[in-house]
């Protein structure tokens, strides 16, 4: 009694399957990070966006009256009566419109934030001076 093995191409053998598995698993673990990546810059680049528009409103009100509103805390943007920032306009697809803030003690310098809460790493901010804050924490009174 003769026994042929006989591979008729009729599928996939184990080490074939095993190889192709490998193969996905090391395109995936390459993708994810970079992924993720480009995930944290899209949130950062929309909280800029956010940011940019405060602090166009913040210029226009600066130019009619010679100083910044004073808010002795953070406060929200919208909503409050410096500013033509509508409800919802801030409002994008990882933030909210509660998620800008502002504060200037003395009517000359500020500070825009705009809190991570779960979005970002971090939290982003500006001051009267166009300097911009990335990866850091603000210390405040929030």
């Amino acid at each position: 009694m003769v026994f042929s093995h006989n591979r008729g191409g009729n599928g996939f053998s184990l080490v074939e399957l095993m190889i192709v598995i490998v193969i996905i698993g090391v395109l995936v673990g390459a993708a994810v990070p970079i992924y993720q990546h480009n995930l944290e810059v899209a949130k950062r680049a929309e909280a800029v966006a956010g940011i940019g528009t405060v602090r166009t409103q913040l210029r226009m009100y600066y130019g009619i009256t010679g100083s910044y509103p004073i808010r002795d805390s953070f406060t929200k943007v919208v909503g409050d009566d410096w500013n033509d920032i509508n409800k919802g306009e801030l409002t994008i697809k990882y933030f909210k419109d509660k998620n800008f803030k502002y504060r200037s003690y003395d009517g000359i310098a500020y500070r825009i934030k705009c809190q991570k809460n779960r979005v970002l790493s971090h939290q982003i901010w500006i001051d009267q001076t166009g300097r911009w804050w990335f990866d850091i924490d603000i210390m405040d009174d929030d």
